[in-house]
């Protein structure tokens, strides 16, 4: 039997896609299909609860239309996009599980890229060597901050969800707080990415350039969306999906780097871009969207770091590094920084399958990826998706988020920084600051 927020979804998959005549199936229109790349034991299951029931018209008719892997190759109507996302969280207890493309030649070349993946160097173009400033960074980062963009993000805009009529509202929150931080450095760019007839939703793009290496890009990330099942598929303005940890947490940690970073002058050496991505409930669509982009455009992207739950202290370790979808050499360079800059702290790996959050994205275009979680994938909030992803659900606290977002610190500094760079200048009085360019008098 299904539970009721999979029968909401799956009936509305049905009324939209039933068959024009008793007994026939209608072939799907082609404007109407959408493409996916699936976990393959997700298909099989969405494969039997969304097929159509005996003596009743309607239901979802799953192909296999390629597989590889694990994973396989499928379309369905973009209404039984939701069915599928539950279907995923309420049986596999999980994210994502599947990528929606933007074409079907897009999911084949996809498929094309896991036969025969991209080949990388072994030696990271990067190594630890800029302790000065990660201390100086690391050590600013403030949990009551992190803590109020959590807060404010799931308590303003309680349903972000991709398609919902207010969607735009948190969207512009976002961008409009990354300009506020960059207000005094014309250099940095706070953009919408739009994702066209993909979802409504815009990702939010912050870019501080790169002064000796800006051809090479190190992007960190998190998504801005939130879903609750059975109330997904409504303009009900009253649907509360508040997704505090899920990701709510992400973007606050992302929103306190970009502050201790812009806050001290902090100019890399390589292109850093800070995303927002739209659609990641809804098959990874803003991230795969601008991969895919990134990829068309022939961009260097060196190094991803993924932020998606990091408030929710629910394993032995404090921070896990996931091994599925992501480069083996970046994951041991994110465990090093743990390792080196949070040594009281400890660190694991986990897994979660294929396509759980926006990492795989760029995984899939051969882009280096890595992606820090709050838990083991069996301890991860049990809360999300629902009306109870609060604050309160981990303690009103931002003390686990803010380990996260001093390995995302760390990171930033130490893949957009090569070699010997001074470190920001304290000044005990407080009067300067530590970015020279905007001094009104240098004396040598």
């Amino acid at each position: 039997m299904f539970d009721s927020g999979l029968a909401a979804s799956l009936a509305l998959a049905m009324v939209l896609c039933a068959p024009a005549a008793s007994g026939a199936r209608a072939p799907l229109p082609a404007d109407d299909s959408v493409w996916i790349t699936v976990d393959a034991d997700i298909f099989a299951s969405a494969q039997r609860r969304l097929a159509p029931l005996p003596g009743l018209a309607g239901g979802v008719v799953l192909e296999k239309l390629d597989a590889h892997a694990g994973v396989v190759l499928t379309r369905l109507p973009a209404a039984a996009i939701d069915a599928l996302a539950e279907i995923v969280h309420t049986e596999f207890r999980r994210c994502g599980g599947f990528i929606r493309h933007a074409s079907r030649a897009r999911a084949e070349a996809a498929m094309d890229r896991l036969r025969e993946p991209r080949l990388l160097p072994l030696v990271l173009p990067f190594t630890i060597d800029q302790q000065a400033w990660v201390a100086a960074l690391a050590g600013q980062v403030s949990e009551p901050a992190i803590l109020s963009t959590i807060t404010e993000l799931s308590t303003a805009f309680p349903n972000r969800y991709h398609a919902h009529h207010a969607v735009h509202h948190s969207a512009d929150w976002i961008r409009n707080l990354w300009l506020s931080l960059a207000a005094q450095r014309p250099d940095v760019t706070v953009d919408f990415f739009d994702h066209g007839g993909l979802t409504p939703q815009p990702s939010v793009i912050l870019t501080i350039p790169g002064s000796s290496l800006p051809g090479e890009i190190v992007v960190l990330g998190g998504h801005q969306d939130s879903t609750r099942f059975g109330c997904s598929i409504s303009s009900n303005p009253a649907c509360v999906a508040p997704g505090a940890d899920d990701d709510a947490s992400g973007i606050a940690v992302l929103t306190e780097v970009i502050r201790v970073a812009l806050a001290n002058g902090f100019r890399p050496q390589r292109t850093v871009q800070f995303m927002a991505y739209a659609a990641e409930e809804v098959g990874l669509v803003g991230s795969e969207d601008i991969a895919a982009t990134y990829d068309a455009q022939g961009k260097n992207v060196v190094a991803v770091l993924q932020q998606d739950m990091t408030a929710w202290e629910g394993s032995v370790q404090d921070i896990y590094v996931y091994t599925g979808n992501t480069d083996p050499e970046l994951n041991a360079f994110v465990s090093d920084l743990v390792e080196t800059y949070q040594p009281t702290l400890g660190w694991g790996s986990s897994t979660c399958g294929y396509a759980c959050s926006d990492h795989a994205s760029w995984w899939q275009f051969g882009y280096r990826a890595s992606f820090a979680f709050e838990s083991t994938f069996d301890q991860s909030n049990p809360y999300i998706h629902s009306i109870n992803d609060t604050v309160a659900s981990f303690g009103g606290s931002a003390v686990h988020a803010a380990k996260f977002a001093r390995l995302a610190a760390a990171f930033m500094v130490e893949t957009g920084l090569d070699g010997v760079v001074p470190p920001p200048m304290p000044f005990l009085d407080g009067f300067e600051t530590a970015d020279t360019s905007r001094w009104t008098v240098t004396i040598p």
